[in-house]
């Protein structure tokens, strides 16, 4: 499945993947959670540092919305699906 990644005002994020802050991204699963874990995997850990926190989840500073309509709350939001040519933004809350 392919999803298309929007990075908003997380530097880390910048940094790994070259000053992109958008990248369309192949991945095997349908859910937020099968996302993260081929992200890391394919980047490294440093994916792991910036996005997820102690418990595994993406950090509740960040947000993240799918097609600029769906905003996934913290908690239940690693189970959420994801569809061929979503797009995926990930930012700093405020």
């Amino acid at each position: 499945m392919k999803v298309h990644l929007r990075i908003e005002g997380i530097a880390p994020l910048y940094k790994i993947f070259q000053k992109k802050k958008a990248l369309d991204f192949d991945f095997p699963g349908n859910t937020l959670q099968d996302f993260t874990n081929e992200l890391i995997r394919k980047y490294g850990p440093n994916v792991k540092n910036a996005i997820l926190d102690q418990k595994g989840e993406i950090d509740m500073e960040l947000r993240v919305v799918v097609n600029q309509s769906v905003y996934l709350s913290y908690g239940e939001r690693m189970a959420a699906p994801l569809h061929d040519g979503d797009t995926l933004h990930l930012m700093t809350v405020g």
